[in-house]
């Protein structure tokens, strides 16, 4: 018996790309255990958004390889994409697979590592073969009630501080009928909910000759028989449509929960970032979502200590924060990223400095966080319960259609069902509830 396993960092995207890779390794008679238990194969699924994330899968490797000497440790992911000969210098290391090769990973491992390497050179382009991208799918999602599906790679946003779109490219959208039938097979699976998931995901279709967009996938999927909620992973606010939003609002099962990068709330900051909207147009955004949705979720990412960030320029962005009323908020430093416009900018901030900036936004977002909640206070809201229970409570625990996490006790049986919950009590974090 061959064992494997796994161990992902980054977004939503590495987690699919992960979850084919354990398929295809799976029907070659490999049998996955804990990433923390010895195996023959370790598969390292990297990111590269900051420099600290190439640190955390260099941090992977070696200790993968201190613990299993004997193992065959295979690195992919952006990281492998961006420096994949750097890569290859690391002791330990057995095979770099580049995005062009994912799809054929399982395969390169099953062959002697001399003929694997006559096989499949390191094509490492800028241009992901067509193959790579739409032979990577999957009928299940380990570990989650939820699936992840991802309809689109790549990106040509190019913001200042990103390397990812020169890591993964542009734009490369997948076919609708494979993304339906992908749906059907998890839907057939179990699988109630379904996040849509893509490196650049408003951008859908935008590199075909088809009229096929966002829109059409979302209206296509929310009609099969058996999905009971879709979700949007995450979209800039410039590709938020009238159409979409009126979708959103008169569908039983499309989340009504928006996750909008904001990154900054100062106009200056913004264009400094390459980003293509104004703090102004951000909020009118919003409101115009609010005005057709009744208390629709907003949640964020934020940047603090970009290059040039004043004390002016971080109250802005606080402060449009307060005014969108987000209902959670990811707040992470800025990080220079070699190979991107920002890392070469002047005026960078005290990592102090930043620190602080970082802990005074974050104590805003708790207080944003326990607002939004305490407008559900005695209400009853729709719960997709969770296979796993909370572990410091051990109540059954889910996601409300609004992102709210929600603890509540039950019994096994209703794991996998969405069932009504009256919210009794709140915390920044979660929610806990009686099962009605």
């Amino acid at each position: 018996m061959k064992t494997c396993a796994f161990i992902t960092l980054g977004c939503k995207v590495n987690q699919y790309e992960t979850q084919a890779i354990r398929e295809s390794l799976a029907a070659r008679g490999f049998v996955e255990t804990d990433p923390e238990q010895a195996a023959d194969l370790y598969v390292i699924n990297t990111c590269t958004v900051t420099s600290a994330s190439d640190e955390k899968s260099r941090q992977h490797i070696k200790r993968v390889k201190r613990k299993n000497p004997g193992a065959t440790v295979v690195v992919t992911g952006c990281y492998a994409e961006a420096d994949a000969e750097t890569i290859k210098k690391f002791e330990g290391v057995d095979y770099v697979v580049t995005k062009s090769e994912e799809a054929h990973l399982s395969e390169i491992v099953s062959r002697r590592k001399e003929e694997a390497e006559k096989v499949f050179p390191d094509r490492r382009t800028s241009e992901i073969p067509e193959d790579s991208i739409y032979n990577l799918k999957i009928s299940h999602f380990a570990g989650h009630t939820k699936a992840f599906l991802k309809i689109e790679d790549g990106c040509d946003m190019y913001c200042s501080y990103c390397i990812i779109p020169y890591v993964r490219g542009g734009v490369k959208s997948r076919k609708p009928q494979d993304i339906k039938e992908e749906a059907q097979r998890l839907i057939c699976n179990g699988y109630k909910k379904i996040i849509l998931t893509g490196i650049h995901l408003g951008a859908y279709g935008r590199d075909t000759q088809e009229s096929h967009h966002l829109l059409d996938i979302v209206s296509m999927l929310s009609n099969l028989s058996g999905l009971e909620r879709l979700r949007l992973s995450s979209i800039e606010i410039n590709e938020i449509t009238d159409d979409l939003i009126d979708l959103i609002a008169h569908s039983k099962k499309v989340c009504p929960h928006f996750h909008i990068p904001l990154q900054s709330g100062d106009d200056f900051i913004l264009k400094r970032m390459n980003r293509k909207y104004t703090s102004s147009q951000y909020l009118d955004a919003l409101n115009n979502i609010r005005s057709k949705i009744d208390l629709p979720s907003f949640t964020t990412d934020v940047m603090v200590g970009f290059p040039g960030e004043k004390e002016e320029h971080f109250e802005n962005t606080f402060n449009l924060c307060k005014e969108a009323g987000f209902s959670r908020m990811h707040i992470f430093p800025f990080s220079a990223r070699e190979g991107t416009p920002a890392a070469k900018m002047p005026d960078h901030c005290h990592p102090q400095i930043i620190k602080q900036r970082k802990t005074l936004l974050e104590t805003a977002a708790s207080t944003l966080a326990l607002a939004y909640k305490k407008q559900f206070l005695n209400s009853p809201v729709e719960v997709l319960v969770e296979m796993g229970r909370d572990p410091k409570t051990n109540k059954l625990c889910g996601y409300s259609e609004r992102y709210i996490k929600v603890l509540f006790e039950g019994t096994n049986a209703i794991k996998n069902t969405i069932v009504p919950v009256r919210i009794k009590e709140i915390t920044p974090s979660f929610a806990i509830g009686t099962l009605l």
